[in-house]
This record gives C-alpha cells, structure tokens and sequence, in this order.
C-alpha cells in the first residue's frame, strides 16, 4: 500500500481580506493553465443526479439556463416533514430525514407525487442517482446500515446490500452517496466504502482512521466522515470529529484499488474542525476549518474570523494557498471553471457576501454584498450564480458578480437545485425542520 504524508504550512497567500485580480472567471483555467474539465461529462443532460451535482461536489451544470429574469414560484409542495435534498432527472427524488423511512418521487412540472415507498429503515442521508436507480442508505434502530437501489419509475426495490457496510452518522449535512461512473462512495464511520452502482457488490473499502480514539478527555467517536469527492482517480475525504488535534488531516485514496495515496495534515490548533466537503477542482482541492464553538453563536463574545480555506494540490495534498476569512461561511463553496464561489455571513449586521476567487492563488475577482442575511449554498449554472441570501434566492451574473433578480422565498433555503429552466428550493434544511418544496421558473 502506498502512503504519502505532507504536513502543510498555513502561512498561505492570503492570510486576510482580499487581494484585487483582474481575471475573470469563466475562462477555463486553474493552476499553471490547466484546462481539464471540472466536471463529469458523463453527467445525462436535464439531471441532478446527487447533492454537490458531480462526484467532485462542484455544483456546477455547465449547459443549464436556470430561470432568467421575472423568475416567480411555479409550484410548492410538503412543508409538513423534513427532507434531505432532491434529485432529479425527469421527477424529482426525495428521502425523508432521520426517523422517517419514506423515499419518493415527484413530478417537474407541477410537484404530484408519482410513487412512494415507506418500506424502508430510517434516513440519514440524501439520495443519489445511477442510471434507472435511486441510491439510498438507511440505518436500522439497531444502527445496521444498508445500502438499497429503488426503481426509479415505481419505487421498488432492486436489491439491498446488507453486509460489509458502514456510514458517517449523517449528523452533520450535507451527507450522501457519491456516484461516479458505474460506482457509488460512501463515507464510512472510518474512511470510505467503494461499490459497484449496478450490483452493490463492495469493491473495496478505505479505512483512514480508528472508529474509537483515546484522548486527554477519554474515549471519541470518530462517526462524521464527509461526503467524498471524487475524480478518475483519486477520492478524498476528512473526518469532522478531530477536534481534539492540532492538526486536520486530509484523504486523498486511490479509486480502483482503496490504497491510500497521500494524507495532508493541517496545522489550524486546537479547536478547530474541518466542515461540509471536499471540493474538487482541475488540480486542487478545496476545504474549510472553522472552530466550532464560535461558528455555534453560544455566547455573546465578538467574532474571531475563524475560519479558514485552504487550496491543496490534487497530485500531493500540498497546500498552494490558504484564506482565513473576515467572518464565517455556512456552506461548502462552488467550483467552476477556475474560480471557486464562496459565500459568507457577517452575524451582527447579518448581512453577507458572496466572493469569487481565482484558484491559482486564491485572489478575488468579485464581490457580491447584500443586506438580506447569510450568503449560502453558491450553486453555477451556465453564466449566473444561484445563491440563497437570508429569507430570498438570488440570481447573480458570473461575469461579474451584479444581481440579476432576487425573489422572496419566506424562509431560509438549501442548496438550489438547476435544472432546466429551474430551479428547485428547499426550505428549512436539516433533519430538524419541516420543509416546503418550491420550483422557481419564468413565468
């Protein structure tokens, strides 16, 4: 097996603010000129196939319009149980969060359900499509986990692996299988999980760290492993419960054999952790560590700026570049093309920014200010930027980071989801929160 350690420096680039750049996004590029394609062509047209879009949690659709102007609420549906995400292809895919064991199916064009199937074990994760099957995982009461294929058109179930495997509590969203190719990776209660999309057969599983560690304070659980992001030939992954560290460490894993390939450990300090997911670009890869309890608003205290993104390379875990942030994100970022779209959140004022930053050294290119609240969830289809800013969804032009719309939702949403002429919202995202199901489009 073939190991590779890096402890990466954190006295990056840019270690406040932002610094001016003139390049714009959109122009194929990241480091050193490279043009490979971010995402994964592969991807069928007019779907959204699992949370971060591609395996690589880009959430970037190239080709898709998404709504232009005037966009308006062409439909609304549930607002009476909590969901995960959907996905769509010509419906839309749903599992119910946590305790419930429902997935099901609504159509695009007005949001009646097609099919539901209650036969399953509780929840914890969203769904992910494979060709005509919808991917789910469920754990028992007595935490057995599982991993079910779902007929697409009926709800039925294929098959069901139910030996071999673990996943992440799910605890921490957003969580859920990764597809890419004819495999599906999940993030295990020790590292990840590879099978084969089609069959469930397991393929090979990654274990990065212990299930129970020692430290000053007793046994920890380490359960939290983020979603993987994945590319041809490499996976990567963190653990989100190594608090009790100095350093974070970073996964990278070699697809076809599980071998680990290089593990960079990240110097931030006591307290911190390492949130959302990977994000894969063309040869970096992209993570934020924050401190937990500051990020919690549990006290009055002001707030630190702690909060860090850190660029690596893909080949080596090296770290090109590292940002720590005027305040604080509530999201993991977007990747298109080069440029990297952060959002943030000023909690006093509670207004937010939405930022583009050029890969290559993590420069600004634009920033997008709004009074509405938190900037979240940053998705890029075509030219615009969908954003959720507080209780509204915005339109934000990628050239240049101007608004185009913005359209009162009435609560705070999830990640859009753009397909099409549309784009899905979620509201009141979590396990926690019943949620509405809303369709934006031109009217």
């Amino acid at each position: 097996m073939r190991r590779r350690t890096v402890l990466a420096t954190t006295g990056g680039i840019l270690t406040g603010g932002l610094a001016g750049c003139l390049a714009s996004p959109g122009s194929g590029t990241d480091n050193q000129g490279d043009q490979t394609p971010s995402t994964d062509d592969s991807i069928p047209a007019g779907t959204w196939p699992q949370i971060g879009y591609d395996a690589r949690n880009t959430r970037h659709t190239p080709e898709v319009r998404g709504p232009r102007d005037d966009a308006t609420i062409a439909w609304e549906q549930l607002g009476d149980r909590p969901v995960y995400p959907p996905v769509v292809d010509d419906a839309l895919y749903l599992t119910e969060a946590w305790t419930d064991g429902t997935a099901f199916a609504l159509a695009s064009d007005d949001g009646a359900e097609q099919w539901s199937n209650s036969d399953l074990p509780p929840m914890r994760w969203a769904p992910a499509l494979h060709e005509n099957r919808l991917l789910v995982i469920t754990r028992t009461e007595e935490n057995v986990v599982r991993l079910h294929a779902l007929d697409r058109t009926t709800g039925e179930q294929e098959w069901i692996l139910k030996d071999g495997i673990t996943a992440s509590s799910g605890e921490r969203p957003p969580i859920g299988p990764t597809v890419r190719g004819d495999s599906v990776y999940i993030g295990s209660n020790r590292g990840i999980i590879a099978c084969d999309a089609t069959t469930g057969d397991i393929e090979w599983t990654a274990p990065l760290g212990p299930h129970v560690v020692e430290t000053d304070d007793g046994p920890t659980w380490r359960t939290d492993w983020a979603k993987p992001a994945v590319t041809a030939n490499l996976a990567f992954t963190f653990d989100m419960n190594e608090s009790y560290r100095a350093t974070r460490e970073v996964y990278a894993v070699n697809t076809q054999s599980g071998d680990r390939e290089w593990t960079a450990k990240l110097n931030v300090g006591d307290d911190w952790g390492l949130k959302g997911h990977v994000v894969a670009g063309a040869n970096r890869v992209f993570v934020s560590a924050l401190k937990p309890h500051v990020s919690a608003g549990l006290d009055d205290s002001p707030w630190s700026g702690a909060e860090r993104l850190f660029a690596l390379e893909t080949t080596s875990g090296e770290v090109a570049w590292d940002w720590t942030l005027p305040k604080k994100t509530l999201s993991p970022p977007a990747y298109a093309d080069g440029t990297l779209y952060v959002g943030e959140w000023y909690p006093d004022a509670d207004t937010g920014r939405l930022h583009a930053l050029d890969v290559s050294d993590g420069s600004n290119i634009w920033t997008y200010e709004t009074e509405k609240g938190a900037v979240l969830s940053p998705t890029v289809a075509g030219d615009t930027v969908y954003i959720s800013q507080g209780e509204e969804l915005a339109a934000v032009a990628r050239a240049d980071g101007t608004r185009r719309w913005r359209l009162d939702i009435g609560e705070r949403s999830g990640p859009p989801v753009v397909v099409g002429d549309t784009a899905y919202i979620q509201t009141n995202p979590g396990h926690n929160y019943e949620s509405r199901l809303l369709a934006v489009r031109e009217p």
